[in-house]
């Protein structure tokens, strides 16, 4: 009928009544045209994303045995019909496994970190911590079977210190948490040496029962110790004197040409002697110890530096411990905790380390940290305090834990209640895959219960 364009256009112009739903289609048809587009961009980075996962995100074994072969090891250590010398034959490869993973983790970790890479390898000394953790704990009775056991299997640290999340965000580079657990091993090595008792407390705990890890978004490791090892503390370590004339700079017992803020490259200095414990005082008394590397940058407007070890003495009467039960659940206080909640203290997994963790995990917390109305497993809490700047957090967020479960690890657990053991695996969210694995012997269900 309109076969003229020009008789067409005029027909179109001159009737206004047409003029509304001509506009609502060409809207519609661009608005179709742009979500095509915006779908196969998403696609496309999905893809690359993808492609990137596969490829940056691999995870590599140290070790001749499976994952899921050392997971069988685990169900054969807490098999209650096992023999004494078949549990110790388990325990004894569970342990070289272990060690495969330290290693693979100190030569990756001086690889990134360290030019100097033969000091940095002699700063750990695999062997002797390999032997004080294996000879603290190895069931070498019926008494001694163990109580809990796991490893980090596929511990990657570029991969895993390298994911970050808006809300909650991490400022520990993978170098800087690997110079946090180097000082941890170090720290370790000596409080063993020492014969002095530690288990993990505050943060940390939450860490190992939440990530098999530190808190990603956290910055110190937090330990507890008797009073009466105090004078060992200080002995064992090189002391920070601090001059109590005022107007004078703060000085240490020691002499060093090192800038605050660069590592030294010595020539493969012991790293035990650069170890300074410094006696944390608030107005009454000490109420903590920080162990601290003096290769370390200076935290600004302090004594001390970071990373750092926090250990807290506790008091202990013929049945409880406790720390400050006054001040509850302030900086280094816990109320009081029975011992047979603590003892015997059993090794958790704090990422390629094994480090001791009280026996009863609810009422650990519940003595040790202020839990509010909420679940440490389903609120996750930032940093009340930035340890590596010594000041407050400018936002101090408190999310729900399911809102991060695409950025950071988090354990899932189960518990077999006929033989009251529970066992926990981590998985890594990008890759969906399985990263640690822990089992321990367990009257409740820890995530139902708190």
């Amino acid at each position: 009928m309109y076969t003229n364009p020009v008789l067409f256009a005029r027909m179109l112009i001159n009737n206004r009544r047409l003029w509304i739903p001509c506009m609502i289609l060409c809207g519609l048809c661009a608005a179709t045209l742009v979500l095509y587009q915006s779908d196969n961009n998403r696609h496309n980075v999905e893809t690359y994303i993808s492609s990137q996962t596969s490829q940056d995100f691999s995870f590599s074994s140290a070790n001749s045995l499976t994952y899921d072969d050392v997971k069988l090891l685990l169900d054969q250590l807490f098999d209650s019909q096992m023999s004494l010398s078949g549990v110790q034959s388990i325990w004894n490869k569970l342990i070289e496994v272990w060690r495969g993973i330290l290693t693979k983790f100190v030569h990756d970790a001086c690889d990134l970190c360290h030019h100097n890479g033969s000091y940095c390898y002699d700063s750990i000394d695999i062997t002797r911590y390999v032997h004080y953790i294996n000879e603290s704990f190895y069931p070498i009775n019926e008494i001694k079977r163990p109580v809990g056991m796991g490893l980090y299997y596929h511990f990657d640290l570029k991969t895993l210190r390298s994911v970050n999340n808006s809300i909650l965000p991490t400022d520990v580079s993978p170098c800087d948490y690997f110079h946090m657990l180097q000082l941890m091993i170090n720290v370790q090595l000596i409080l063993h040496q020492a014969q002095i008792k530690y288990f993990l407390t505050k943060g940390t705990l939450i860490g190992v029962l939440r990530h098999h890890d530190v808190i990603p978004w956290d910055t110190d490791i937090d330990l507890f110790i008797p009073q009466s090892a105090t004078n060992k503390i200080l002995t064992s370590f090189r002391q920070l004197e601090i001059p109590v004339i005022k107007g004078v700079s703060t000085t240490t017992t020691t002499t060093t040409t090192e800038s605050s803020g660069i590592r030294l490259s010595k020539d493969r200095p012991s790293f035990h002697k650069d170890l300074v414990v410094y006696r944390f005082k608030n107005i009454y008394k000490v109420t903590s110890y920080k162990i601290f590397s003096l290769r370390s940058p200076i935290v600004n407007r302090t004594n001390y530096r970071w990373p750092k070890i926090d250990i807290f003495p506790y008091e202990e009467n013929a049945t409880h411990i406790y720390a400050y039960p006054k001040h509850q659940h302030n900086l280094g206080t816990m109320y009081y905790l029975a011992k047979t909640n603590v003892d015997p203290v059993y090794l958790r997994v704090l990422g390629p380390l094994l480090i001791p963790s009280p026996r009863h995990p609810r009422l650990s917390l519940k003595s040790m940290v202020r839990l509010g109305r909420s679940s440490v497993f389903f609120a996750c809490e930032g940093n009340t305090f930035l340890h590596r700047y010594n000041r407050g957090p400018t936002d101090n967020w408190r999310v729900p834990c399911k809102e991060l479960h695409k950025t950071y690890p988090f354990v899932k657990s189960e518990r077999n209640a006929t033989h009251s053991l529970c066992f926990e695996e981590l998985k890594y969210p990008q890759s969906n895959r399985n990263l640690s694995l822990y089992k321990y012997r367990c009257e409740e269900d820890l995530p139902r219960t708190l």
